[in-house]
């Protein structure tokens, strides 16, 4: 099914006649994703920060941190500088400094709270709201995971998810 987020799930099935009584019970789950390329292991180098990608992934953390998410918890240590890695280029990957993909993710549980605004056609925006208290990652804060321990770059998930969104 075709939605920017996992929230626009619930709102896209209703646009598709879908009663939204019926979802409560046939939706358990709402999963999004998006694929970026992976750094190369044998290549990558830690880079220096711009003052606005410093500012963007505090304004990530922030948000993790209002929603009751720890940085910790993805062995990023919150007391240390926030390392981000460029693509070099090699004959392991071929000079682009790449190899292979992942998927960045997020994901919302079809639970009580959700299950209560569904027959009220919610937006993805009351939805996102909602979810937010589940604390699973948001396709930008996994983003954010993934590029902070080394996985990928700042620049390939910003090809891919908005991170200034809110």
């Amino acid at each position: 099914m075709h939605t920017n987020n996992a929230a626009g799930v619930i709102p896209r099935l209703i646009d598709l006649e879908v009663n939204p009584k019926i979802l409560v019970s046939a939706l358990s789950l709402s999963i999004a994703q998006r694929l970026v390329r992976k750094l190369c292991q044998f290549c990558k180098k830690e880079k220096e920060n711009t003052p606005e990608e410093v500012k963007t992934l505090k304004t990530i953390i922030d948000g993790m941190t209002a929603e009751g998410k720890k940085i910790s918890d993805y062995n990023i240590n919150p007391e240390a500088p926030l390392r981000l890695f460029s693509a070099v280029g090699c004959d392991k990957c071929n000079m682009t400094g790449y190899k292979g993909r992942i998927g960045i993710f997020e994901a919302i549980k079809t639970d009580e709270a959700i299950e209560k605004i569904m027959p009220e056609n919610p937006s993805e925006r009351e939805i996102k709201k909602v979810a937010s208290a589940q604390g699973i990652l948001s396709m930008r804060q996994d983003g954010l995971v993934k590029m902070l321990s080394g996985i990928t770059s700042f620049e390939e998930v910003m090809s891919v998810v908005d991170l200034n969104e809110e």
